[in-house]
């Protein structure tokens, strides 16, 4: 059930958060997340690993949410790009 500014679900808000080119650690996109609705803290936390494209488990785990976001080896991450970034492995 949405949550935030106009009717913003929680994943909308972090994707709203990270434009396309930017880099942002978790801690950021939480902070974003947060100022943009109302929800738990546990329910930003859980979106934003929902969210991972290249975090394989949460595929099993979370199967209806459609990831976006890529962790980088620093651990910070971007907007997924299947034409930059390497393939998914299952």
């Amino acid at each position: 059930m949405p949550k935030g500014h106009r009717g913003e679900i929680c994943a909308d808000a972090i994707r709203n958060a990270i434009p396309h080119g930017e880099v942002k650690s978790f801690t950021e996109l939480f902070g974003a997340a947060k100022a943009r609705g109302s929800w738990k803290d546990d329910t930003i936390w859980q979106n934003l690993m929902s969210l991972i494209v290249n975090l394989p488990p949460a595929r099993h785990h979370w199967k209806a949410s459609t990831p976006f976001l890529f962790i980088r080896p620093d651990g910070r991450s971007e907007l997924y790009d299947p034409t930059t970034h390497p393939a998914v492995i299952e």
